[in-house]
């Protein structure tokens, strides 16, 4: 018959549990830290699977806030994301893209409808991310004498300068055969004639000139789910809080002197 003995020290292992018991919000924390770092870099990496050539900003577009011992609460969401008008939120729930900050500059003008987005044209200069420069969008503006309404004074004026730069591309509004009475010259960079709604910038040269559309005004632009954020995160948390959480309370264990093969010896 084998007779085994455990020996161990009560007062030690209640003092031990008694630790763990202090020290396991700072464990849950820690836990939860973990999965919140993985699914962030999930999130990147979905990003970068959902859009074509995402840029830098769009990468970086995440906020993380970790949580502590006192608030075992984690977040991972879009910086600015309490704003409905963040540009992601459409491709995560689906819905009109919200206006952007010319749209909106445009609407107030007068120039643009509100329920219209503007997109690029073929004469829109583009970047390698397929953004319009600002550049080009401020020329748009200062031209149409719209920055007035932006509390700005960044409107063309008949300086020199801005002489120079309208001689090469003068930019004007096309309403679609819309009627505006007393609009309909050149000069107010307003035009109603058969071209599509949009910005079109026309080019001198000196056999003649021509007409190519920059932005062109469509009726909303409307997402389906593209980046699918809430079952991304759902399944980094599933996989993998409960072996990271095991594995901080392991670790836990170890410095109280409660893991490996226990606390006591044995004999025959």
């Amino acid at each position: 018959m084998l007779t085994m003995n455990i020996r161990f020290d009560a007062a030690q292992i209640a003092k031990a549990f008694g630790e763990l018991q202090q020290e396991h919000p700072n464990v849950m924390a820690q836990a939860i830290n973990d999965t919140t770092r993985e699914v962030r870099d999930a999130q990147v990496a979905e990003i970068r699977a959902s859009f074509d050539n995402p840029t830098a900003f769009t990468l970086r577009s995440l906020y993380t806030r970790f949580a502590t011992k006192t608030k075992l609460q984690a977040m991972v969401w879009l910086k600015d994301g309490a704003s409905r008008a963040h540009y992601l939120i459409p491709q995560i729930e689906g819905g009109n893209r919200p206006l952007k900050r010319f749209e909106e500059i445009l609407v107030r003008a007068g120039l643009m409808r509100s329920n219209e987005r503007a997109v690029p044209g073929a004469a829109a200069k583009l970047d390698a991310y397929g953004n319009m420069g600002r550049g080009q969008i401020v020329q748009i503006l200062s031209q149409l004498q719209a920055f007035n309404l932006a509390g700005s004074d960044a409107n063309a004026t008949n300086s020199r300068r801005s002489k120079a730069k309208r001689s090469k591309v003068e930019y004007f509004v096309a309403h679609g055969g819309e009627s505006r009475q007393g609009r309909g010259s050149w000069k107010h960079g307003d035009k109603v004639q058969h071209l599509r709604r949009g910005v079109w910038a026309r080019y001198r040269f000196s056999a003649g000139s021509a007409v190519k559309p920059v932005l062109l005004f469509v009726n909303g632009t409307r997402y389906g789910r593209r980046f699918d954020f809430v079952g991304t995160a759902q399944r980094v948390i599933d996989a993998r809080f409960k072996p990271l959480y095991e594995q901080r309370m392991h670790r836990q264990l170890a410095k109280l002197g409660l893991g490996g093969n226990g606390s006591g010896g044995q004999g025959a």
